[in-house]
């Protein structure tokens, strides 16, 4: 998308497809963090129940899985997928804005014509 002042720049068309484009991308970005979150107790409990045979305890058992390298990992790569969607939230969030100030502009351009 152009961001230069120049009315001739203006193509809904273009604007329309890139405010898509951001759109998709983010929502492609917040469902991959929600499954992230959405699997946080079933990585849990499977790491749990391995710890089960060496633990004299359930809770014992879960703090050791909560302590592992593959929690740690799983946490890592939801907190990398919330940053991802939180910026593609961002992208889109300021596009449609900036469609919204096109818009905006064109009309007042309109406008000034019909007044010359």
């Amino acid at each position: 998308m152009t961001h230069a002042s120049d009315w001739r720049d203006f193509n809904p068309m273009e604007i329309f497809r890139e405010v898509i484009s951001a759109g998709e991308e983010w929502a492609d970005l917040k469902s991959a963090y929600e499954a992230y979150e959405d699997n946080n107790k079933s990585v849990l409990a499977d790491l749990t129940s391995g710890f089960m045979l060496s633990s004299k305890s359930r809770a014992e058992a879960e703090m050791y899985a909560l302590a592992s390298e593959q929690y740690k990992a799983h946490l890592s790569a939801k907190q990398e997928a919330r940053r991802a969607y939180l910026q593609a939230q961002v992208k889109y969030d300021s596009l449609k804005l900036l469609a919204e100030l096109k818009r905006t502009q064109e009309s007042t351009r309109r406008t000034e014509m019909r007044m010359q």
